[in-house]
């Protein structure tokens, strides 16, 4: 074959999930996910119906939705819920941090979106995650750089172009749903909205239950549990890991944590207001 030839037929062909740059499916599912009931419920709407029965809402004369933003503080799980409904969806997974599309050439940020977009087209049925998306499209008029609002611009188009975009589904994911510019959060583009808060006493414990840490037989879960008020699933994540530390600082080949190496880590957290 000539080399002509060859680019000619690279050209035609359509890249795979393993070609293409990015794309992924995530390892974990649902199954990790500690409670989250309601969350998971409106993700499987939003994310799987549309990807693998479409049909149901062309039976009610709807749409589907095409995006969705998550908010919540810091740590409440927000990354880590939606690689889980990549996961159980099957799609290719795109993730994107909001800050590594901005450029502060002219044009580079811009071009960055619509690559982003052309990759997740040519792997879908994909979702195209854009975490940290107040630093990539705050409100236009607020920054002190026009790159941003030119960046709002190119997210615009490309939400728009629905019929172009294909099978992708567009997730976003912000700790500050008031900084990003709200023609992102109309119908049509981020329109499902879903609030991520701090754990409740269920959902730890229903994390502490699904945990790889080891606790010995002295520690009570439900007791953890309660301990625990206030922290976020990656504060508790830090606890855990900080009392598995303290474990094996005592006893190098230690296979458990027990209630005191968890009274000790708790006794290091800081003290918040």
């Amino acid at each position: 074959m000539t080399a002509g030839l060859l680019g000619e037929a690279i050209a035609a062909t359509t890249p795979s999930l393993g070609s293409v740059p990015g794309g992924e499916v995530p390892a974990h599912g649902f199954e990790a996910v500690a409670n989250l009931s309601e969350v998971k419920q409106r993700l499987t709407e939003a994310v799987i119906w549309p990807m693998t029965d479409p049909d149901r809402f062309a039976r009610v004369g709807i749409d589907p939705p095409r995006g969705l933003i998550l908010s919540g503080p810091p740590g409440t799980g927000k990354t880590f819920v939606v690689r889980a409904v990549a996961h159980e969806s099957g799609a290719a997974f795109f993730p994107v941090k909001g800050a590594e599309l901005l450029d502060k050439f002219v044009g580079e940020s811009e071009r960055g979106v619509r690559e982003v977009f052309a990759r997740a087209r040519a792997a879908a049925p994909s979702i195209l995650f854009f975490d940290e998306i107040d630093a990539l499209a705050p409100v236009r008029g607020r920054s002190t750089t026009s790159v941003t609002d030119s960046v709002v611009a190119a997210l615009l188009t490309e939400m728009d172009g629905i019929a172009e975009r294909g099978n992708v589904v567009v997730i976003a994911a912000t700790n500050r749903l008031d900084l990003i510019d709200p023609a992102l959060m109309r119908a049509g583009r981020l329109e499902t909205h879903i609030e991520l808060g701090l754990p409740d006493l269920e959902a730890r414990r229903a994390m502490l239950a699904i945990t790889d840490v080891h606790f010995a037989p002295d520690v009570d879960l439900d007791a953890v549990a309660a301990a625990t008020a206030g922290l976020s699933f990656a504060d508790i994540a830090g606890l855990l890991r900080e009392a598995a530390l303290t474990a094996l600082r005592e006893d190098a080949t230690a296979i458990a944590v027990t209630r005191a190496h968890l009274d000790t880590a708790l006794a290091r957290r800081p003290a918040t207001t």
